[in-house]
Parts: structure tokens; sequence; C-alpha cells
């Protein structure tokens, strides 16, 4: 650091009870978004199995 100049402080982090529940969130909705994703390729599959022409 040069003489006559003070220290910039940086941003304090967020809150580790708030970012752990940011992060439960974010799983959650992965959860949710896999378990969709999974039964719209079941009924995919299930539609080709039994209607071959559509």
């Amino acid at each position: 650091m040069m003489p006559g100049r003070s220290q910039q402080k940086a941003a304090p982090p967020a809150a580790p009870a708030e970012s752990e529940v940011v992060l439960e969130c974010v799983l959650q909705l992965r959860r949710i978004g896999d378990k969709w994703n999974l039964r719209q390729k079941i009924l995919n599959l299930l539609t080709k199995l039994f209607c071959p022409e559509t």
C-alpha cells in the first residue's frame, strides 16, 4: 500500500444463513426440473410405442 492512501474495504459477503437458503432453493428447483424432465421422457417413449403413426 502506498503512503497517504487509505485501504478500501471490500463489501461484506452475504450472510451464511442467506446463502444456505438460496442454495437449498436452487437444489429443490433442480430436483423438480429433473422430475418433470424424466416424466416428459417417459411420456414421449410411451407415445412412440403406442402411437407410432404420430
